[in-house]
């Protein structure tokens, strides 16, 4: 396929510029660019968490024995074919090592997750990433875009940065049709957006093929970002390799006994889905008024430029919004994508906030 699009080694990969300076009004920083959960932890997370703080000479258990039988009974698995890691990002990174060897090649979407492409980096594997249509990941591309040397498949599903995703029926057309050596990797990471029945057809797919794996996260719906807990579903034969590949005790006590206490809270963890997805569809909803391009997100996050814009106003809305309101959006940093601003969902407040901003910012340039 000759609009394929070869990547070397680290062509392509930027480091994100984050905000750094002070804000210059003295405003409180309201950060909506790091796809986080804008409600605190539970009480009963808070609880755990400081009744493990009483043990912390501790080591938290090697093999997350408890936390793997709670996510296998929450999600009708086995717990043998669960591993857990220090965020889904380390078992990214366990998955690419048991099978990539450098000069091997790692197959993504155009816009795939930018940890794919560190992944790649540091494996010294040739990265190729296959071109979207409507900033969404294609099937029939990503599997032209395999080839002998192929030996890993990424696919982040909802995708970050664009939000977008594909169907569980095109998942399944990418299953059935990639080569039964070449693993696929399907990271869920913004899963429980799209709902629970999705999330299960996955798991699925991973039981019923040798070759596919798929990662979660307690980083984002469940609200746990800075504990950093992940866990992955495997085939079983896969497992000694993983858990070789992976540091041993990476995930600590804290971050073991906070996910424990979160899947006793899915009542909880429930309503904040739904408060997202309200405030996701309203603030959609504005800004396409507004006349701005989005991607059609299935996250908590939302992609959007100014038509006709080649960057230069990304940049100047992301240092207007932090300048007037305090408030730290994300750049959007991959290549093809420099003229989009991305910014997590937070409380209503603050996404008022930001709408009101932006919109001072249009009438501004306009």
């Amino acid at each position: 396929m000759s609009d394929l699009i070869p990547v070397g080694y680290i062509s392509g990969l930027n480091v994100r510029k984050r905000i750094s300076r002070q804000q210059p009004k003295g405003l409180p920083i309201v950060n909506m660019g790091y796809n986080e959960l804008p409600y605190p932890p539970s009480a009963r997370v808070q609880a755990a968490i400081a009744e493990t703080a009483k043990q912390a000479n501790r080591y938290g258990n090697a093999l997350c024995t408890d936390l793997r039988e709670a996510l296998a009974a929450q999600h009708g698995l086995n717990a043998d074919n669960l591993i857990c890691g220090n965020g889904s990002e380390e078992l990214l990174d366990v998955v690419a090592r048991c099978f990539v060897r450098p000069g091997d090649e790692i197959v993504i979407s155009q816009y795939g997750y930018i940890q794919f492409s560190m992944i790649a980096n540091r494996l010294g594997a040739r990265l190729v990433q296959a071109p979207e249509v409507d900033f969404t990941a294609k099937v029939d591309h990503i599997l032209e875009a395999v080839g002998a040397k192929t030996k890993l498949v990424f696919l982040a599903n909802p995708n970050n940065p664009t939000g977008t995703m594909l169907p569980k029926e095109e998942l399944t057309r990418l299953v059935q049709n990639l080569p039964g050596d070449v693993v696929l990797l399907l990271d869920l990471a913004y899963g429980e957006f799209v709902g629970a029945d999705y999330c299960a057809g996955v798991h699925v797919l991973v039981e019923e093929h040798d070759n596919v794996v798929a990662t979660r996260t307690f980083s984002k719906v469940y609200g746990l970002a800075g504990l950093r807990a992940g866990w992955c579903h495997a085939p079983g034969a896969m497992m000694g390799g993983l858990y070789a590949a992976r540091g041993m005790g990476s995930v600590n006590a804290f971050a073991q006994a906070a996910g424990l206490a979160a899947l006793k809270d899915q009542d909880i963890v429930d309503r904040s889905v739904q408060q997202i997805v309200t405030e996701r569809k309203r603030l959609v909803g504005e800004l396409k008024g507004l006349g701005l391009t989005l991607a059609n997100s299935h996250t908590n996050f939302v992609m959007c430029a100014i038509p006709g814009d080649d960057g230069s106003k990304a940049n100047a809305l992301t240092e207007y919004l932090f300048d007037e309101a305090g408030i730290i959006v994300g750049p959007v940093r991959e290549p093809g994508l420099e003229r989009f601003v991305r910014f997590s969902l937070s409380l209503p407040e603050h996404n008022d906030l930001l709408l009101a901003n932006v919109m001072a910012f249009l009438r501004s340039v306009h």
